[in-house]
Parts: structure tokens; sequence; C-alpha cells
């Protein structure tokens, strides 16, 4: 199969449409042999560009209708993006209380101090 910038084309040889049908894939499941092009989707590119990544992930019954009952609700986000949302605060949260305790760490005289005669053993 050879790819072209904005459209793609699908070359199918017959040695695989005979090798997908010998795999157990009935006529109408396979591509037959012949060159066919086609756009990408408008939305896999807006994907690509947001940069998101599917993944399959199992979560507790519990936690998924907790977030299904709130996409439910009258203007709220999908359940999907709620749970993105969650994530992306703990990630930030976490970030800025590093932050926080490198903050400390370095306006802390007392352990300036010692690491200094730590360092000047060594």
């Amino acid at each position: 199969m050879s790819k072209t910038t904005k459209n793609l084309t699908f070359i199918v040889t017959e040695e695989d449409y005979k090798t997908e049908l010998e795999q157990g894939l009935t006529d109408d499941e396979v591509m037959k042999p012949g060159t066919y092009k086609v756009r990408r989707s408008p939305w896999a590119e807006k994907l690509k560009k947001a940069k998101r990544v599917k993944v399959s992930i199992y979560l507790e019954d519990e936690i998924l209708q907790y977030f299904r009952a709130r996409a439910e609700q009258p203007n709220a986000a999908p359940y999907q993006t709620q749970i993105n949302n969650e994530l992306r605060r703990i990630m930030e949260n976490d970030s800025r209380e590093i932050q926080s305790i490198e903050k400390d760490i370095l306006n802390n005289k007392e352990f300036l101090r010692a690491l200094k005669e730590k360092l000047e053993t060594v």
C-alpha cells in the first residue's frame, strides 16, 4: 500500500485478496483487487492535532457510573472529558506540589548550610 500526502491510496493485489480469503474472511469483508483512493477523515485530523491517544483501561464500575451520572446533568461535559480533566488536575497539582517543595528547600538556610557542610566533607 502506498501513501500520498493528503489522500491515501491503497493497492490491493490478487495475492492480498486471496490471502485474506484464506484467513477466513468472506468475500464481502475483503477489498477486491485494485487501487482505492480515500481521504482522511476530518475528525481523525482533529484528534491528531489535539494530541489525544486512544487507550483501553479497566475502571471500577462505580467510578464509571459516577462520571456518567455527572455527564447526564444539563450542560455537563461528556464523561470521558470529565475523567480527563480530573486526571489533568491531579497531574498539575503534583507539579505545583513539587515546585513548592523545591522552593521551600532552596529557601531553607539550615538545609543549605547542612548541605554545604556535607559536600565539603566529600
